[in-house]
């Protein structure tokens, strides 16, 4: 059930609409920050060799940039000049494209899409069988070739005299723009269909959505006035961070100074077998995590504290059903089937949930019902219905053309609506930065159909597809709805909103891709030492060729673990929907194997043992009278991250310091 202090806040009611948000001013800034977005975290992570500033659903990139740059600045501008300043609204726009242009470079989805596909041809040599097994079954017009050593120039640096080879990239990226932006209309017609049901009728917290609604608000209603700026205990909280950054950056210089290591952490071994906890303060998690429902955080850390203990068993017992596939599920398959079953049906119950408005929504787009108000959503209902067949009928035809057989393709496509649906809503209830589908969508297909049937040409484009959707994460459609729930929460033009992230959206796909070719032939992409150039590249590759080399069937084993995760959170869902009482929310089920949990879970019980005493000791009156030091430790934990990185820069440029990544 969702908190008190949830249930008395009625967006519809909080701000005024304000039509002039999406203003030409506001937009050029948001390009500005995107510009900066998608070079940030780039160079960061390929020449200074700092933090990552990607892979999160609010990546930290955005947060940087927001926060170190556009933030403070409109503040001074304002105190220059009130006329100058950026209003709340146009500030909150500006975030939005900072937010889906953030999700574009390096490991979120530039790297991987470039390190994937130049990889077949480069990295073939006699021994991995690439040439004979692979090569001649991936499209031509979706994969760079080698004739003219453009690929190895890209991995190891082009000779002085020499230029960017472009006319080796223009086709190839021009096919995987066209098949990215067909899912981004898909993934756009999704959130336009259910933000309604999830924001103004289930009202999801979206803990992600509350960080620029916080900062963006105006003392007094005084543009480029923060109102968190007046809260002591913010700045209490900002300095937390900053001090042991601070320390630990001192740290760099004079090594006498023991490294304060609570942003590192450490493992806590549980026993032989059993995985250890990582006791980790990771204030980025914390900042969000304060915002989530108590049932929530309660359901994510019992969950994986039961996952740790069958994982135990089982490894004690030496019971397993396979490894688990690439980019998957820790602990082994049976762990990531189980989790996938539980997500099925955790999404599954949620559409139906939405079935009501569902129907709603098909009789405005076919009937043209005044009585549905649709004038609120990025499309409307007949133009989402309309878009999202169209772009769902391009991907399909693309993934066709690409060497998939037509259940292959459709399988895939079916894993990655069904990706994009749960996934998002799960960061909508939880706030989980780093939540994904607990297998890949390459993953369901290959073991659901069973690789021995299916032709070469269906594997190999399967695996190509791993460059775009490796790390489980939706393409923009986690950001967009939480772009949607800003927009309804500050009642802004929400078409045009949608418009200015599109354009984000274009212009990070476009600037990430030539400044990673750039940087790739500049230096050597090899020379990174990242994972999308180095090892996850040819790992995509080696899974397929391993798998073809093996071939199998449909796999019962996993079917039973799917079905069994299936059936738990059947039942649970059945108890939480049925029973007040009932104290477990069954999103903890499909996330409890995630490996990059384990890096967040100490902060989750931390924030759900914190939120409970306040809430237990002062009510709803305390819990927000301590927001704003949580959303000083979020910030000063942000711009501390940029401090790190300016000083690699200065000091220890391709030496840096890597603080942030999972």
């Amino acid at each position: 059930m969702a908190l008190p202090e949830k249930e008395t806040v009625d967006p519809s009611n909080a701000v005024p609409r304000d039509p002039a948000s999406v203003t030409p001013r506001a937009v050029l800034v948001g390009l500005a920050v995107t510009c900066l977005v998608n070079l940030l975290p780039a160079y960061s992570a390929y020449i200074v060799h700092s933090s990552r500033m990607v892979f999160a659903h609010l990546p930290m990139a955005a947060m940087v940039v927001f926060t170190a740059v556009a933030w403070p600045l409109n503040a001074v501008v304002g105190q220059v000049n009130r006329q100058w300043a950026l209003r709340r609204g146009e500030m909150v726009v500006v975030f939005c494209m900072a937010w889906i242009a953030a999700s574009i470079p390096a490991a979120n989805f530039m790297g991987l899409l470039i390190g994937g596909i130049a990889a077949p041809y480069y990295y073939a040599t006699p021994e991995n069988r690439w040439s004979e097994l692979l090569l001649d079954y991936l499209p031509a017009w979706a994969v760079p070739s080698n004739k003219a050593d453009e690929m190895t120039w890209f991995f190891e640096g082009k000779p002085a005299d020499s230029g960017i080879p472009w006319d080796a990239w223009i086709g190839p990226l021009l096919w995987w723009g066209l098949f990215l932006m067909a899912l981004a209309l898909v993934s756009g017609a999704i959130v336009s269909v259910l933000r309604h049901q999830w924001v103004d009728r289930e009202r999801l917290p979206f803990p992600l959505a509350e960080a620029p609604l916080a900062m963006t608000e105006e003392a007094d209603g005084r543009a480029g006035s923060p109102a968190l700026f007046r809260h002591r205990l913010f700045w209490v909280g900002l300095a937390i961070p900053l001090i042991i950054i601070g320390w630990n950056i001192a740290s760099y210089f004079w090594h006498v100074l023991p490294e304060i290591q609570l942003i590192r952490g450490h493992d806590m071994p549980l026993g032989r077998g059993f995985p250890s906890i990582r006791i980790k303060l990771h204030f980025f998690i914390l900042g969000f995590a304060y915002f989530t429902n108590l049932d929530v955080l309660f359901s994510l850390w019992f969950f994986y504290l039961l996952g740790t203990i069958q994982t135990g068993m089982f490894e004690r017992f030496g019971f397993t059903i396979g490894a688990s596939d690439m980019w998957g599920s820790r602990g082994g398959a049976a762990f990531g089937w189980q989790a996938m079953g539980a997500f099925f049906t955790f999404t599954c119950v949620g559409l139906w949930m939405t079935r009501e408005h569902l129907e709603r929504v098909v009789r405005k787009a076919i009937r043209g019902d005044i009585g549905i108000d649709d004038s609120n959503e990025f499309l409307s209902y007949r133009s989402a219905l309309i878009s999202g067949g169209l772009g769902a009928g391009f991907v399909l035809f693309w993934l066709y053309r690409s060497g998939m057989s037509l259940d292959v393709a459709a399988v895939y496509l079916f894993a990655l609506v069904i990706m994009t649906i749960g996934v998002s809503r799960i960061v909508a209830e939880s706030g989980l930065m780093y939540a994904r589908m607990p297998i890949t969508p390459q993953s369901f297909t290959f073991y659901t159909l069973g690789i021995r049937k299916m032709e070469s040409t269906a594997a190999a484009s399967l695996g190509l597809s791993y460059a775009a959707f490796g790390l489980g994460n939706t393409f923009g459609a986690t950001t967009l709805a939480h772009i949607a729930k800003l927009g309804a929460e500050m009642r802004l033009r929400t078409r045009a909103l949608f418009a200015a992230v599109v354009v984000a959206l274009l212009a990070s796909l476009v600037i990430s891709a030539i400044y990673t070719l750039h940087l790739g032939y500049a230096h050597g992409a090899y020379n990174f030492n990242v994972y999308t150039f180095n090892a996850g590249n040819r790992a995509i590759y080696a899974t397929v060729v391993q798998k073809m080399l093996k071939p199998f069937d449909l796999s019962w084993d996993r079917v039973g673990f799917f079905a069994i995760g299936a059936a738990l959170t059947g039942i649970c869902s059945f108890l939480r929907y049925r029973y007040l009482w009932w104290p477990l929310s069954p999103i903890g089920l499909p996330t409890f194997p995630l490996g990059v949990l384990r890096h967040q879970i100490f902060s989750i019980f931390l924030v759900w043992a914190t939120k409970s005493i306040l809430l237990k000791i002062g009510g709803i009156a305390l819990y927000r009278r301590v927001m704003p030091m949580f959303m000083g430790m979020l910030l000063g934990y942000v711009i501390g991250i940029g401090v790190i990185f300016a000083v690699d820069v200065v000091f220890f440029l391709g030496e840096g310091h890597l603080v942030h990544h999972w």
